[in-house]
């Protein structure tokens, strides 16, 4: 199932929620825990090599096609993405409900992992996923407070934050907020 940011997520348990970020590069699995708790999961996941233009011989071998034969690390690819699925989920808790959040495939597998492996142990959770471009890791703590309904900690930064007259810190001297003037276009 996907969602948009625009929809209102309800309010979930923290002690019952994590969120995942996943991608090729590693996976990050963020739980509230009287405070952001944050794992981390290196994946051994090789790149893809580079296309080769059409090229599909090496021109100096005669017959039999030739080339550069294909990367042992390449060809086993898939088991090191059904490996690195696995570290994931072995980090989970039996019982969370998930939001797997990422910019590619894995996101989708690993919540496909994950519902397979609930449905052979006849559990059953809730399980969204989303694909985003990569986020911060203060994006992400935002995503899971929103998604735990807590309110986000805003910054006192700014004469738009005041609510009175304030005396500076400096001076003593009393002041209102700084007034910004829209200036007109020339």
């Amino acid at each position: 199932m996907n969602k948009t940011m625009d929809d209102a997520p309800t309010p979930l348990a923290p002690e019952r929620f994590a969120l995942v970020w996943i991608d090729a590069e590693g996976a990050r699995v963020l739980r509230w825990r009287d405070r952001v708790t944050e794992v981390r999961v290196r994946s051994e996941i090789p790149v893809h090599e580079r296309s080769t233009y059409h090229v599909r011989h090496d021109p100096r071998v005669r017959r039999g096609g030739g080339g550069r034969g294909a990367d042992d690390a390449a060809r086993h690819r898939t088991e090191h993405v059904r490996q690195f699925l696995g570290r994931i989920e072995a980090v989970l808790l039996p019982d969370e409900a998930l939001e797997v959040l990422g910019t590619g495939e894995l996101c989708q597998r690993l919540a496909n992992q994950v519902r397979r492996h609930d449905r052979t142990h006849r559990r059953d959770r809730p399980i969204t996923v989303d694909h985003t471009m990569r986020l911060t890791r203060p994006q992400l703590v935002a995503r899971l407070k929103a998604r735990l309904g807590l309110e986000p900690v805003r910054g006192g930064v700014g004469s738009y934050r005041w609510t009175g007259d304030l005396p500076h810190s400096r001076s003593g001297h009393v002041s209102g907020p700084r007034r910004v003037v829209i200036k007109p276009p020339r």
